[in-house]
């Protein structure tokens, strides 16, 4: 089953993001974890080649890492730059069948966009999950996979 931009919108504004109902974690380790099991979860559908992502769930601790200091910055600016970085290492790397994950080629464009996201504070919680979940969308399916036997590559999908 490919990636569906949908599902982690709905996952980053149901485990995530505060809504009327709910409050921010507590913490940006928190915040982190949180944000990393809903992309975890999501990117655990993706395939290259029809092959199946094997460790979305066994690198999700890295991301959740990488995320609660991304959410630490002091700028909207500086948070998204880190956080898309982070979505970015969190897809490099990862296992499809005997292929391995390149570095996604949108990252500037991730980095600007939840960037923007993140500053404009006006925006409803599930705008802001949409702006997220499009950027993390464009880092995984601007991500090639690479299989050593026999020599070709596969786009993520």
């Amino acid at each position: 089953m490919p990636l569906v931009q949908g599902q982690l919108q709905s996952s980053l504004q149901g485990q995530w993001l505060a809504s009327e109902r709910s409050s921010y974690p507590p913490s940006a380790a928190e915040s982190g974890n949180r944000f990393a099991q809903a992309v975890a979860s999501w990117f655990g559908s993706a395939q290259a080649a029809g092959l199946p992502c094997a460790t979305a769930t066994a690198r999700m601790s890295q991301l959740a890492q990488l995320a609660g200091q991304a959410l630490q910055a002091r700028t909207a600016t500086a948070a998204g730059n880190a956080l898309a970085q982070a979505v970015a290492q969190y897809i490099q790397g990862q296992v499809f069948g005997a292929g391995l994950a390149q570095f996604p080629l949108a990252l500037s464009a991730a980095q600007a966009q939840i960037g923007a996201v993140l500053a404009n504070l006006g925006i409803s919680s599930a705008d802001r999950a949409q702006g997220i979940a499009g950027a993390c969308t464009a880092l995984a399916t601007s991500t090639i996979v690479t299989f050593q036997v026999p020599p070709y590559t596969a786009p993520i999908t």
